[in-house]
């Protein structure tokens, strides 16, 4: 069953979203539930329901809401734009952090027979961060997707060092034995450092809706996945937008994405920025996807 549905609001929410200033931006957005997890969905239309439709897949742990500047900005630009919040995340259904890349892709295909219900301009799919692995994933599978946006690229063939390598591997072997072990991502990820100075920072750090601990099952099933893009070409046209001083991958890393994948992908590097580009220059990432969108 899908239905319209309005998140409930407390005072840290409210906290959050001003220190965001994303009040006006939510009143853009209509959400709709779709399925019967459910999967939560937020979109920002245009005016014309035969502009293109553009799916945005969160990075990890986080959820559509928190980018509603950016999504805003994106459909201000003539985009019908809808954020996914991945089953387990934000206010979807299911089991806190838990998927796998083929049920994402399950879901992205249902989230989309929905909205083609109402809007027939071309299908776009932006994923950022872990999101960008999980939208190659979907393209690769999804022949109505015509163009896909990656913030950063992570193909797990091609670990971007030994310590990846290493980690991947016993994440692959645990979750054989435990997969519903919970495995805390500040232990890997310096969520200090990605947000610092950030109004929100704090906020963030402590939201309910963001998935901090991930079942090993998760991680196993996206740092196994194997990408038919590195042997073969497919019909979408393909963009990497890395920030030069990104904090996680270097942009070394997506330039070796980029020339050994098959499938054709362009490269941008935004000068002076880092990982977190869709909360720190939100304009400026917005006129550079739609910049490729239209030419």
């Amino acid at each position: 069953m899908n239905s319209c549905y309005n998140p409930p609001v407390d005072l840290q929410r409210t906290e959050l979203r001003r220190k965001l200033g994303i009040e006006s931006r939510l009143e853009l957005r209509r959400c709709v539930r779709i399925g019967t997890l459910p999967l939560h969905t937020e979109l920002y239309s245009c005016a014309d329901e035969t502009a293109p439709l553009l799916l945005f897949i969160p990075g990890i742990g986080t959820y559509s809401e928190l980018y509603a500047e950016l999504l805003s900005d994106l459909s201000a630009q003539g985009l019908n734009v809808v954020g996914v919040d991945l089953r387990g995340h934000g206010y979807s259904g299911g089991e806190r952090g838990l998927y796998t890349v083929d049920q994402v892709c399950t879901d992205l295909s249902e989230i989309l027979d929905y909205y083609q219900q109402t809007f027939s301009g071309p299908v776009y799919l932006y994923g950022y961060s872990i999101g960008a692995l999980l939208g190659l994933a979907c393209a690769e599978r999804e022949s109505r997707i015509e163009r896909l946006v990656c913030g950063t690229l992570l193909v797990p063939e091609m670990a971007p060092d030994m310590l990846h390598q290493v980690g991947w591997s016993w994440i692959w072997s645990s979750a054989l034995l435990l997969p519903g072990l919970q495995l805390p991502m500040k232990n890997f990820i310096d969520y200090d450092r990605l947000l610092a100075g950030h109004p929100a920072g704090e906020e963030i750090n402590s939201d309910p809706l963001i998935v901090f601990d991930y079942p090993l099952r998760t991680l196993s099933s996206l740092f196994t996945h194997r990408f038919g893009s590195l042997s073969r070409t497919f019909n979408f046209r393909g963009l990497i937008i890395h920030g030069s001083e990104d904090e996680v991958l270097p942009l070394s890393y997506s330039q070796r994405v980029q020339e050994w994948l098959k499938q054709p992908f362009e490269l941008i590097n935004v000068e002076g920025e880092g990982h977190m580009l869709p909360w720190d220059n939100p304009n400026r990432l917005t006129q550079l996807i739609t910049d490729w969108l239209q030419h």
